[in-house]
This record gives structure tokens, sequence and C-alpha cells, in this order.
């Protein structure tokens, strides 16, 4: 892997965005370019393009592999990025966003005192759980699963989480990790849907052709980590909710009839729409009849220790 010394220069901004690019990535149109942008920018780049990304403000480096061990290896190489910046946006990239919305999504983490969120995606998104779709009824809601398209972690959180990610290509099992990582976790991981972004591509699509080259899958790396913590089943619960009003919903029912509404009203955008009358029925009854899983888990010794050892350094 190749690394500039101290990417990005000191700029005094407290979070932070890195990409895992290739060679079609959207992060140019994030607004990090812009004078008055908040946020900075790493721009991780898997491909082979040698004059690719050489912009100042996209602080490029290089590593060929999967999104989270190349995260890993970044923060191997310059771990005081996690005393410098208090937050960490890591989305993939072929997210159509805007500065406003990302900057804005950093202001929600320090407003509402988080863990852990993501932005709502677009109704016209490529998704995998219709949970993490926008419901226009919500400003946010808390949830007690953040999926690995588009994390924003607060530096504690990640640095607990990071050591997970040296093993992992595809991210599956960490996104049923990271919300459990505090001693209380209630109320601190959630979902914009005030601050959607459009995932512009299939699913795993370029994952996939990279961990077949590699010789592993997502599903192994997802049951590996669910044998070590003995986690359930991959499904995001919304156990509380703030309307565009400001009025606060505790019922995790009322939020699922609320969520299917406005889902089935928005319908005729829906990219996977063929699929809806299943996922609505199935979000019903998840809603209504399982718990959030929000209790503590601890890391492995292992883990533990490897932290210890990077505080030191």
């Amino acid at each position: 892997m190749k690394i500039a010394s101290k990417w990005p220069a000191e700029t005094g901004k407290r979070d932070l965005v890195i990409v895992r690019a290739g060679d079609k990535s959207l992060h140019r149109g994030w607004g990090a370019d812009t004078p008055e942008c908040g946020f900075d920018l790493i721009v991780s780049y898997f491909g082979a393009d040698p004059s690719a990304f050489r912009l100042p403000y996209e602080n490029r480096v290089d590593y060929m592999g999967g999104k989270w061990d190349g995260i890993h290896v970044l923060f191997a190489q310059q771990p005081e990025l996690l005393d410098r910046y208090q937050y960490f946006w890591l989305p993939d990239d072929d997210l159509e966003a805007d500065g406003a919305t990302i900057e804005a999504m950093f202001a929600n983490m320090r407003r509402f005192d988080l863990h852990i969120a993501q932005p709502a995606l677009t109704l016209d998104s490529y998704f995998t759980h219709l949970a993490f779709l926008r419901c226009n009824s919500f400003e946010l809601r808390l949830i007690d699963k953040i999926e690995v398209m588009a994390p924003c972690l607060r530096s504690d959180i990640l640095a607990k989480i990071l050591p997970l990610f040296e093993h992992s290509m595809s991210g599956f099992g960490l996104d049923s990790l990271w919300t459990r990582l505090g001693t209380d976790n209630t109320g601190k991981s959630a979902i914009f849907d005030a601050l959607p972004v459009r995932h512009t591509r299939p699913v795993g699509i370029v994952l996939a052709s990279a961990m077949r080259a590699s010789g592993r899958t997502p599903n192994a790396e997802y049951h590996q980590l669910k044998a070590r913590y003995g986690f359930g089943e991959f499904y995001p619960l919304s156990y509380e909710a703030i309307d565009v009003k400001g009025r606060r919903w505790r019922s995790r029912t009322a939020i699922g009839l609320r969520m299917v509404a406005d889902y089935a009203l928005g319908r005729g955008t829906f990219r996977q729409a063929d699929q809806l009358k299943k996922l609505l029925w199935r979000l019903i009854r998840r809603q209504r009849f399982k718990s959030a899983d929000l209790s503590p888990i601890m890391l492995d010794p292992k883990e533990q220790q490897m932290q210890e050892w990077a505080g030191t350094c």
C-alpha cells in the first residue's frame, strides 16, 4: 500500500470521509472540493490508474483489496486519525450525495449524541433491507442495526471495532456488532430519513468479483463473526422515531405502520417494486413481534489487547 505521510494535512476539521474508491467513484459530487466544506476526505483507491483522483482535496492512498481491510490498513498506517477527528463516514463509492447532506449528517451525530448512524436511501436506490429506505414521515429513526454501505461512526466506537476490519473484505457481520459496543446502546444508533442519499448500483457486484478473486465469500465472513459473537438474524428494527414535526414515536408497531404507509405511497418510484408487497408484510410483522437487540457485546480478548496496543502507538 502506498500512503503519503500525514494525509490529509491538518485542517482543524472534526469530521473525515473515507471512501474506498474504484474508477467510477461518485465522491467528486460530495462537495469536498468547495472552500466552505466542513469535512476532510481520503480516497482509498483500489483501481490501477496512476493518474486517477489526484486533486489536492482527494488525499489519495492506494490499496488493492476489500473495503474494510483497506480501511484497516489506512488506520494501521495513520492511527493519529482517530485522535484528530470525532466522526468518520465510511461510504461506498456508488452513492449520490451532496455536501450539505453530508455536513448535516455529521451535525446530527453531535446533536443526538450518536455512536453510529447512516443516511437513509432514496426510494429509487438499489437496496437490501427495506428499513434503510427513506420514510418521509420521519426526521430520523432509532434503529438497532446499521448496514455496511454508509456507516458514520464516532471515533471511540470506530476504535473498538477497527481490529475486526483487518480480515474482512465485505464487512458482513460487522453490521450486527457496531451498534452494541457501548455500555448502554439505547438511543445511540439511527437512520436519518431527512438526509437521504441514492445508491446507484446493484448491491455487492464489485465486491463479489473482488472476493471471488481472493477465494473468500461474504457469507463465510458473516458466519465466522456469528460463530464468535453469537448474534442472530440481521434484520433492522426501528424502535423509536422523531417525525418531521418534532414529535417522538415510541411504539414499534406504530412506526412500522407509518413506514408501510409511506413506502406504499412511494411505490411508483421503487427500483425493486416487484418485491414490495412481500417486504412490507415482513416489515410490519417484525416491527410488531420482534425486539430490538442492543445488549452490550464485548470483543474477544485478542481484539481488546490489539486496541490497547494501538492506543500506545
